[in-house]
């Protein structure tokens, strides 16, 4: 029994080398994948770990990074007065359907996308959306053509 009080997330994935010798890993040597996955999340080395901060921080600078290329394209095409209505209106509807997702998340259990989309839609709803998701990079490049 003291063994199990040492064990977290990374102990159990280690010991868990039989599951995936079990399901036909198409690796050659097991061994040297399970070697590969200890260096991958070898406490020692990962002394920096995320955190709310940095976290935020690259979701900002992800938002950041994609408005800097598209507003001032977008105030091109409408005009300064027509892309600032343009501007606040995108922003409200996009915040009034962040807080409906939320109360989405908290009425259903479900605390991802995914989840709250399988809640309301079901099977189908979660299928649907991960095609969508899939695909959503080729019409945003089809547009841009």
């Amino acid at each position: 029994m003291a063994a199990m009080e040492n064990l977290n997330e990374t102990s159990y994935i280690l010991d868990r080398r039989t599951y995936s010798e079990d399901r036909g890993s198409s690796i050659d040597s097991n061994e040297n994948a399970f070697d590969d996955m200890k260096q991958l999340i070898n406490e020692e080395e990962s002394g920096n770990k995320s955190s709310l901060p940095w976290a935020s921080f690259n979701f900002i600078n992800s938002i950041i990074g994609s408005g800097v290329i598209g507003i001032p394209y977008a105030f091109h095409e409408a005009g300064f007065f027509f892309g600032v209505f343009l501007l606040v209106f995108v922003a409200y509807i996009t915040d009034y359907s962040l807080i409906l997702m939320v109360k989405s998340g908290h009425i259903s259990g479900k605390f991802s996308y995914q989840g709250i989309m399988e809640a309301a839609f079901g099977r189908p709803g979660y299928i649907l959306l991960g095609v969508l998701q899939f695909f959503y990079p080729f019409i945003g490049e089809l547009v841009l053509k």
